[in-house]
């Protein structure tokens, strides 16, 4: 990784719906504030062309494309997230972003969350970006339901509005 000057904004970089939240978040306040974007990576794969080509699929999906305005440069890391987080943020004045699973704290609790672990370790401001309202519907929706509570005809009903209120005829 070559020397960039401090400070700068650092953020995760990740394909799933928080993560494209964190990386428009990122963005956004790196032109606010005129620093330059720092985007890690944790390696995950054996191939580190394969990782590099995730950062730019994962901009393209969240902005378009690179901003041209900013200034962005990759970082691949072999170290988990958080540790690479913490790393590459080294200096007082720069910036983490990183984005919020949505999962709540139950999750949190029993898988380990990144924001926390960042959020613990960083010498520098954390700035935590919510998951986004779609990920948190899709949560929701998959949301465990007891036995006892479950009713086909009200699934069958919720998701085929056409049937509603005509008795079900064994479809």
């Amino acid at each position: 990784m070559r020397p960039v000057a401090h400070p700068r904004v650092v953020v995760g970089v990740d394909d799933s719906l928080s993560g494209l939240a964190a990386i428009r978040v990122a963005v956004a306040e790196a032109r606010r504030r005129s620093l330059p974007l720092l985007a890690v990576r944790a390696h995950t794969s054996g191939i580190t062309s394969l990782e590099s080509g995730t950062v730019a699929t994962a901009f393209l999906e969240a902005l378009g494309a690179f901003p041209a305005d900013v200034q962005v440069q990759q970082h691949i890391s072999i170290l988990p997230i958080r540790d690479a987080l913490c790393t590459a943020a080294g200096d007082p004045r720069d910036l983490i972003v990183v984005g919020t699973s949505g999962k709540g704290v139950w999750h949190a609790v029993w898988s380990g969350s990144v924001l926390h672990a960042v959020s613990r370790r960083a010498r520098c401001p954390v700035l935590a970006v919510p998951a986004p309202e779609m990920a948190r519907a899709a949560r929701r929706s998959h949301h465990w339901r007891g036995r006892s509570r479950w009713d086909p005809l009200r699934d069958l009903e919720e998701s085929r509005p056409e049937f509603h209120g005509r008795p079900y005829s064994g479809i």
